[in-house]
C-alpha cells in the first residue's frame, strides 16, 4: 500500500474530514490532499515536507517514524525518475550529434572562429584600458612619495586611525542577531528558518522536553514553525522574553 493510501485510510477510519484535519494540524488542506494522493512534489523545502508528514501521521495515530521512512522511499523514487528522463534526453542529443555530417562540423568551426576574433580584439583592448590607470597610479605614487616622507608623522597618525574605523564598520556589517529559544512544555517538532541567509538555512529539532534552551545566530529575519506554540518562549539579542502567539501547531516570523 502506498504512503498516500495509508494516510487516507487512517483518516477515513477516524471519520475525519480534510477540513477538520487542517483545523487541528494547521497544515493547508491542499497539502493534505496532495499527501493522500501520493503527490509529494509540492513547492516546499524537504525539511518542512518531512515535518508536515510526520505531524499528520502523528495526528492520525500512525507510526510517524515508519511514515517518514516511507516518505524517504517516495522521494527517492521521484528523484530516480527525474534522472532517467534526463538520461534519455542526453542519449537523444548524442544520437543527433552523431548523425550530423562532417561538412556541418566544418562550417560550425569556421563560424566559431569568425565569432571568436572580435572577442579576442575586445579582450586585448580591455587589458590595455585597464593597464593605463595602473601605470598612472604607479607614476603618481612615485611623485607623491617625497611628500609622504616629509609629512611622516601626520600620515602615520591617519594610517593608524583608518583601520580602526574600517574594522568597526566591518564588524557592524557582519554582526549577526541571536535568537534564544526555551520550552515551558514539550514540543514534538520545531523548525527555524534563517531567511537572511542565501540560501536559506534551516534548524530542525524533535521531541523537545520542558526546560530545553537553545541559542541560534541568524541574519536580520527568521521564520519559526512549532507543533505547540503555547509551549515556546523566545527572545532576540538582549530583548525581553516573548510568548509565541497562538496555540497548537503554527508559524510566526520576526524581521529586524
Amino acid at each position: 500500500m502506498g504512503l498516500g493510501q495509508k494516510l487516507e485510510d487512517a483518516r477515513n477510519r477516524k471519520g475525519i474530514s480534510i477540513r477538520e484535519a487542517t483545523e487541528s494540524t494547521k497544515i493547508r488542506s491542499d497539502y493534505l490532499s496532495s499527501f493522500e494522493a501520493g503527490d509529494f512534489n509540492i513547492n516546499l523545502p524537504e525539511v518542512y515536507l518531512r515535518g508536515f508528514v510526520r505531524l499528520y501521521a502523528h495526528y492520525l495515530g500512525l507510526d510517524h517514524d515508519a511514515i517518514v521512512a516511507d516518505l524517504e522511499v517516495e522521494l527517492g523514487m521521484s528523484s530516480q525518475n527525474q534522472r532517467k528522463s534526463l538520461g534519455s534526453i542526453t542519449s537523444n542529443e548524442m544520437s543527433d550529434t552523431k548523425d550530423s555530417s562532417p561538412s556541418t562540423k566544418k562550417n560550425s568551426l569556421r563560424s566559431a572562429n569568425r565569432a571568436l576574433i572580435p572577442k579576442v580584439v575586445l579582450a586585448v583592448a580591455a587589458v590595455i584600458i585597464l593597464l593605463v590607470p595602473v601605470l598612472f597610479l604607479v607614476i603618481s605614487n612615485d611623485s607623491d612619495s617625497e611628500v609622504m616622507f616629509a609629512e611622516e608623522n601626520n600620515d602615520l597618525t591617519v594610517a593608524e586611525k583608518t583601520p580602526e574605523i574600517s574594522e568597526v564598520s566591518a564588524q557592524g556589517i557582519l554582526l549577526n542577531n541571536e535568537l534564544k529559544l526555551a520550552t515551558i512544555g514539550p514540543i514534538e517538532r520545531l523548525i527555524i528558518c534563517d531567511e537572511g541567509e542565501t540560501p536559506k538555512k534551516y534548524h530542525e529539532f524533535s521531541n523537545l522536553p520542558i526546560g530545553w534552551e537553545k541559542a541560534i545566530e541568524f541574519k536580520n529575519s527568521f521564520r519559526c514553525y512549532s507543533s505547540s506554540l503555547e509551549n515556546l518562549r523566545f527572545a532576540v539579542d538582549d530583548g525581553p522574553e516573548k510568548k509565541a502567539e497562538g496555540t497548537g501547531a503554527g508559524n510566526f516570523s520576526w524581521t529586524k
